[in-house]
């Protein structure tokens, strides 16, 4: 398959934790994804897939990006500098919203909270669609916690989204929603037999909530998932 590349340049980056950094990219000229999409990039000798965070009316492609411990690629983004070029890759991926004005419930675990952010603030912002969403966010420590204060402004300004999140290995100080995503998910989703579920994680997530959805009578066709 032959792919097609461009040029852009790094404006801004910056770190949402410890571990995770946000890249905003210039957007080549007629750039276009959907909420949802993926794009890789292409370094000298590898090339990586990134979920793109930002949604397609905004100005700039928008990563967010979890840096492994001694990962040839998660190196070099510790060590990319602003004004630095690099290059892309069409969008890709099927992992996406359309513009029916639908129920939605996204889980999210960790940095699988990029596609769902540019699909989120689509279907608010853009689409300004008015039936019901739900996010449930899974985060593993408190200093890995990014991008609630963010989702805590949408939920104010759009009356039909709303979120939770929870620790799985909070410290014993914790006040908030603790334990994995699958354990808050069943009382979630008594009302929601008819909803497009989206989820994105970790594999053994996807797997689980999955399992967990098809058990509780949700049709297979209503679960959209990828896998990071």
């Amino acid at each position: 398959m032959n792919i097609t590349s461009y040029q852009s340049q790094i404006l801004e980056k910056k770190y949402l934790n410890k571990d995770t950094v946000c890249l905003k990219l210039q957007k080549p000229e007629n750039y276009s994804f959907l909420p949802g999409q993926f794009l890789q990039i292409f370094f000298i000798d590898i090339k990586r897939s990134y979920s793109i965070f930002s949604k397609p009316s905004d100005e700039t492609i928008d990563l967010c990006i979890k840096c492994l411990e001694g990962g040839k690629a998660s190196e070099i983004i510790k060590n990319i500098t602003v004004e630095e070029k690099i290059t892309i890759s069409d969008p890709m991926g099927h992992f996406i919203i359309n513009e029916d004005d639908i129920e939605r419930t996204y889980v999210a675990t960790g940095s699988g909270i990029a596609p769902i952010v540019s699909m989120l603030r689509t279907s608010l912002e853009d689409y300004r669609h008015k039936s019901k969403i739900y996010l449930l966010f899974g985060i593993r420590y408190e200093e890995d916690i990014f991008y609630i204060k963010e989702l805590e402004k949408l939920s104010n300004t759009y009356k039909n989204f709303s979120f939770d999140f929870t620790l799985s290995r909070p410290s014993e100080n914790w006040k908030g929603n603790s334990g994995r995503v699958s354990a808050h998910l069943p009382s979630k989703i008594t009302d929601k037999k008819n909803n497009q579920f989206y989820l994105c994680g970790s594999p053994d997530m996807v797997k689980d909530i999955r399992k967990l959805l098809i058990d509780s009578d949700i049709d297979m066709k209503n679960i959209k998932f990828e896998i990071f």
